[in-house]
């Protein structure tokens, strides 16, 4: 059987987020699937409940467990600070580790890790929780490894947020959304077409551009876009 790879690991999180879905196993999976492919030695899942008091959601062992409540429980540690401030961390070396964090830190290095990387849970602007990675190295991630351990953090967010059941009204006026943002850019791409005298590939392309240029989504684009053709 051949192993698995981080893109199939991701996919069957996706998939089974189609269906009637076990949350917590599946929250079990993503922690274990990230400490293996990013790599790291240990995960763990820590998440905003009420009162912002942190709680664990899940981790790949027992030892991992004991220090993502530690973290909670001292209101320190990589996943405390991934949630105040919604950017990931990185801290590499035994003794930055322990200069960082001087309560929580000597606990992970006692338990033979020597960096951590946490990666910030975001739903809308917020960020609900943290995905803690412990290695025993003073290896440094490298850029695909963190964009990876943030796509699963990403994904975390999902599972934990999305309903498992959708009634037939809001799956209806999602899809309505969805088509009435086709529609938007539709007419965006016909008004460029025309301003700009090419044809509609050159238009929707120069659309794609200006969203990235302006650092807004494809729908906010098509529709600023229309808005100003109106105008004129």
């Amino acid at each position: 059987m051949n192993p698995r790879t981080s893109a199939q690991a991701l996919a069957a999180v996706t998939s089974a987020l189609l269906q009637d879905h076990d949350v917590t196993g599946l929250l079990a999976q993503l922690v274990q699937d990230s400490a293996r492919f990013v790599p790291a030695d240990a995960a763990g899942l820590l998440l905003q409940g009420e009162g912002d008091v942190l709680e664990v959601l899940s981790a790949t062992s027992h030892r991992a467990t004991e220090l993502e409540l530690y973290q909670a429980q001292h209101d320190e540690g990589p996943c405390v600070d991934v949630v105040r401030t919604g950017r990931s961390i990185e801290v590499v070396g035994a003794g930055e580790v322990d200069r960082r964090w001087p309560r929580i830190g000597p606990e992970i290095t006692g338990a033979g890790f020597r960096s951590v990387y946490a990666f910030p849970l975001r739903w809308h602007g917020l960020t609900i929780g943290g995905l803690n990675l412990f290695a025993a190295t003073d290896a440094p991630l490298d850029d695909s490894a963190r964009q990876l351990a943030q796509t699963f953090a990403d994904v975390a967010a999902l599972v934990i947020v999305q309903p498992v059941q959708v009634d037939q009204v809001d799956l209806l006026a999602s899809l309505r959304r969805a088509l009435e943002g086709r529609v938007v850019v539709e007419q965006a791409k016909g008004v460029l077409a025309y301003q700009l005298g090419v044809d509609m590939a050159a238009a929707y392309d120069e659309l794609v551009r200006r969203s990235d240029q302006d650092g807004l989504s494809l729908t906010e684009t098509a529709a600023a876009t229309v808005a100003q053709a109106q105008r004129r």
